[in-house]
């Protein structure tokens, strides 16, 4: 099966979709799958390479970053050129699309006439959905039905998708993957080597929020959460992870590092937050190193790929009540779930980890064995490639009965 997706952003450029696209893609070809990726331009990287088997693609023409909607607009005929030449270059069964319903209808305009033209079945994953009052997500919501299959990566948003206008009988839930080997509880030698990159962690008692400095991330919270627990934890110290690589539609991202930076400094908790823009590869060893995450997000979070990253860490989490997170922490198993924006019910949740270390191990071990059973990249592969089998089917069914007799 030859199948060609595209995004907007991919390593070096970190998030959610990102990573979940960097396990995918390696995975599939794992499966016997021709897998090719168009994604954004990042300076300094090729523009045509190889990852794990899979040929990428980058173009700025996949750029959100430098791509307003009026710029979107007057490069129109350059965008279709791009995606009509690497779909002509990959020859996919199907084009797997992700958030192409979600910021540029050009975009997606280009590819339901890719659609008719060579008769490729589209998928699109969900990782996001806009509120419903936003002029964006109501334009595109009028191209619903382009998609011939729709991956939601969570339960709550194919509820929004649905609510929105999405054909309900399109829509299918697969929950994210994780790597079990890359993200492992603590292994003999991993302190050592720990300290020996980040000696600023001894002796403290670390808590790790592995997330971009954002306000939607919840970070603001976080630092109202440590306000609370250093009076009694004076050796506490909160790692707040990042990037300097992301996809930023809104430029908002500049303006949020400055805003969580000015609380430190207010609330004096320089002492007790260490920040630090991690690469990709560096986040497994810091999960290691925290006795527990935090995900306190102050949006409806989709889903939450860090959450599987603790866990399979062994590390349990501390999440608000948002959108798909509730569907994977279950309070007092794998972690806890409090109330959104509240500062005082995160912080009373990791005074209790601190307090009963035999307490959080075990939470760790039980999330650990639910990723097992649940959330891996293998069994996230395998329902993926249920959906393209059925949908090219389905369409291979309809296109049947389309024949003259």
């Amino acid at each position: 099966m030859k199948i060609s997706h595209m995004h907007w952003g991919f390593p070096p450029v970190i998030g959610g979709v990102e990573s979940h696209l960097a396990m995918l893609g390696p995975q599939l070809v794992m499966n016997n799958c021709d897998v090719s990726l168009l994604t954004a331009a990042v300076e300094g990287w090729p523009e045509e390479e190889r990852y794990k088997g899979v040929y990428i693609k980058r173009t700025q023409y996949m750029d959100l970053n430098s791509l307003d909607k009026h710029r979107i607009l007057k490069q129109a005929p350059e965008i279709r050129n791009e995606m009509e030449d690497f779909i002509e270059k990959t020859g996919p069964d199907l084009v797997h699309a992700h958030n192409m319903h979600y910021f540029s209808p050009v975009h997606a305009d280009i590819l339901g006439d890719i659609k008719k033209r060579f008769g490729i079945p589209l998928v699109l994953t969900a990782h996001n959905v806009w509120p419903d009052n936003n002029r964006i997500w109501k334009e595109m919501t009028k191209r619903a039905g382009i998609w011939d299959a729709v991956i939601a990566v969570s339960h709550y948003i194919k509820k929004e998708l649905v609510r929105s206008g999405y054909d309900d009988k399109r829509v299918t839930t697969v929950h994210h993957g994780i790597d079990l080997n890359k993200f492992a509880p603590p292994q003999a030698g991993d302190s050592q080597k720990l300290l020996d990159r980040y000696p600023e962690f001894k002796g403290r008692r670390v808590i790790f929020h592995p997330a971009r400095l954002n306000l939607e991330k919840g970070s603001h919270i976080s630092l109202k959460a440590l306000d609370i627990i250093r009076k009694e934890f004076p050796d506490v110290l909160l790692v707040l992870a990042g990037t300097e690589k992301a996809v930023d539609w809104g430029s908002t991202h500049h303006r949020h590092v400055l805003k969580i930076s000015g609380m430190i400094d207010s609330m004096a908790l320089r002492d007790h937050v260490f920040v630090k823009f991690f690469a990709w590869d560096e986040m497994p060893l810091i999960y290691k190193a925290a006795e527990f995450s935090v995900y306190p997000s102050c949006f409806q979070e989709p889903f939450g790929l860090v959450m599987l990253e603790s866990m399979a860490s062994g590390k349990p989490v501390v999440v608000s009540r948002a959108g798909g997170m509730p569907e994977v922490i279950q309070n007092g198993i794998n972690g806890f779930v409090v109330e959104m924006a509240n500062g005082k019910q995160l912080a009373d949740k990791c005074l209790y980890l601190l307090k009963n270390p035999h307490t959080c191990l075990r939470m760790g071990y039980s999330g650990r064995k639910m990723v097992e059973d649940n959330w891996t990249k293998e069994i996230m592969t395998l329902r993926t490639m249920q959906v393209y089998e059925e949908t090219i089917s389905s369409l291979t069914a309809r296109l049947g009965e389309k024949k003259p007799v």
